[in-house]
Parts: C-alpha cells; structure tokens; sequence
C-alpha cells in the first residue's frame, strides 16, 4: 500500500473584490463578522442572480471558515467561470486543500497515528478538490490501514480512472483484490502495472501469483521467468517457480527450481523444507535424508520436520534414529 505523503506549502487567500445592493449588505455584515446573516444576503443576490461569480466566492469564503467544504467546492466552481474571480477562488481552495491535506499527514504519520482522524481530513480535502489525487492515493491508504477494503477497493479505482498510468495505484488494487480472493480483478490490475512498466518486478511476482491462484499455470510460469530475467540473483522467483511446479505435481521441475534457489540462498529453511516435501513426494529418501538433518538443526522445535526424519530414517532401517526423531516430534507436540 502506498505510503502517506509529505506535507505541502500552505498557500495564502487574496482579499475579496465586490459590488451591488444586497450584495453591498452581505459585504458588510462580513466586515461586521456577522456570517448567518451575510449568507442570507448572499442566498438572496443568488436567488436572483444564480451566476453572480462574486457572490458565489463570498459565499464560498463562508461556508469554508465553517468547514462546510463540499458546498464551499460548488460554489468556488462557479466563481471560477468568471476570470476576475478565478485566482481568488483557487487560492482560497488551495488553501483550505492544504490545510486538510497536512493535518490527514500530520495524523497518519503521528508517534501513534490516528488513522480515523487522518480519514477525516483527506475526505475533506477531496470535497475540496476532487481533481488533487494525492489526497485520494493517502485516502486509500488510510481506508487499508483501519480495514475498510472496500472503501479502499472504491477510492483506487477512481484514482486509476482519473489516472490510468499510475502504476502504483494499480499494484495497490491489484494487491487488495489478490488478498481477498478477487482473481480475475487482480489480474487486469497487475496486468496493467505490467503493461505500464513491463520491468516492474512485484507486479510481475503478484500477477503470477494471482495466475497460479486462478490455475493459468502457463501465464504464471511465463511471469516467474519475466521475474528471473530481471533479476536472476534473487532466489525468491525461483521458489515461486518451485512453489508452482509443486502445485502442478511436476515434481523433477519443482526440485530443479527449489534446488536453484537452494544454491541462491542457502540458509533458507523454507525452501529446504519445500524441496525435502518434493523428494519425499517421489520417495527419493536419499535425496531427501540430509535436507531433513539439516532442518533438524536449523529448526530444532519444528515437531513437523522431526517427525518426517523419523519416516524416511525408518525407510532406511535407521530404527535407533528413527525411534529418536519420532520421540523428538512427540516431545514438542506435547
């Protein structure tokens, strides 16, 4: 999920222009910071004059100092059409955007973040401006956070629409949708990370596992080998691979792909054990006998790995050992 981003500058509201005669009355009751009544006068000049772009501003400028933001938006919109007004407007939505957009920032990124307070603010800042997306990228990132997948499944999509090469976005989708068991959303998400940056390596990884999940074992093992390609010193490609293999009960493809990211990383007790479960699998006990022993000591208490050391031990007439191990699996399953 995308993290939430840095502040931004606050920017400062021009002073407001004028003119009329309820109008007249609406101005000075701001002055005389009496704003009920301003706006009554303003709803009146709008009443009759509904294109009256400083009124709209005025109005905006009201109910904005009252955090009323999505009718403070409509009525800068109109007071935007009148070039006279426009920077005015834009400041004072710039403005109020800010100031919402860094105290969201400001709650997500605190010692102890406040993920519902933050919610607040990027909502309100997306009344503000709908067209800003950063706002809605920490929106739905916040929405992840406390667990709102599909308000976060709904605020990445209108992020995607309004920016269809945001590739970020679209792992992020994609990586919501795989979570929940959505295959074939996740995969039009990833296979538009891909198509974006065909060089993307967690969207390739994801995209095939979201295939392999979905039985396109083809479409995963050619994504796996994409991944390889990019980086052919990572052993973690190579266990997909292996996990991959497994799934179709190809057993020699899985030990060669298990056994390649053996020779990468060495130490890693998962893919010794995966390969050790692929050996037994095809009652190879030699084969699988010292990967066996070798967990033994990498994952002492594994009851699991014990007990499948006493089975192939006792394969191989290792009754002495094979006793042993089976009484070690017994210990720790106590």
């Amino acid at each position: 999920m995308k993290c939430v981003r840095s502040l931004v500058v606050l920017v400062a509201v021009a002073g407001l222009g004028c003119q009329s005669s309820t109008m007249t009355a609406a101005k000075l009751y701001i002055e005389q910071e009496q704003p009920q009544k301003a706006k009554e006068q303003l709803a009146l000049v709008l009443q009759t004059e509904p294109e009256n772009c400083e009124a709209h501003l005025l109005m905006g400028k009201l109910l904005g100092e009252e955090g009323r933001y999505g009718e403070m938006a409509d009525h800068l919109a109109h007071a935007e059409r009148n070039p006279k007004f426009q920077s005015e407007a834009e400041q004072m939505r710039r403005h109020y955007w800010t100031r919402e957009y860094n105290t969201g920032v400001s709650y997500a990124q605190g010692e102890v973040p406040n993920y519902v307070m933050a919610r607040h603010s990027f909502h309100n800042a997306t009344l503000i401006d709908e067209s800003a997306l950063d706002a809605w990228r920490n929106l739905a990132y916040v929405y992840y956070q406390i667990d709102s997948t599909d308000a976060a499944i709904a605020t990445y999509q209108k992020i995607a629409s309004a920016d269809p090469e945001d590739e970020r976005t679209f792992f992020s989708l994609g990586s919501l949708y795989l979570k929940n068991d959505h295959l074939d959303e996740a995969i039009r998400a990833l296979s538009q990370v891909v198509k974006i940056d065909p060089a993307n390596f967690n969207g390739l990884t994801y995209l095939a596992i979201a295939q392999a999940q979905a039985e396109d074992y083809e479409g995963a093992e050619a994504n796996y080998r994409k991944v390889i390609e990019l980086n052919p010193d990572d052993f973690r490609p190579y266990s997909n691979l292996g996990n991959l293999y497994w799934q179709q009960e190809k057993y020699t493809a899985a030990k060669r792909a298990y056994g390649q990211a053996l020779q990468l990383e060495p130490d890693d007790g998962d893919v010794r054990y995966n390969l050790a479960m692929v050996h037994l699998a095809t009652e190879d006990m030699d084969g699988a006998l010292p990967l066996l022993e070798r967990l033994a000591e990498q994952m002492p208490d594994n009851a699991l790995v014990w007990m499948h050391l006493g089975t192939v031990y006792a394969h191989k007439d290792l009754v002495a050992e094979s006793e042993a191990a089976f009484a070690r699996a017994a210990e720790l399953e106590e």
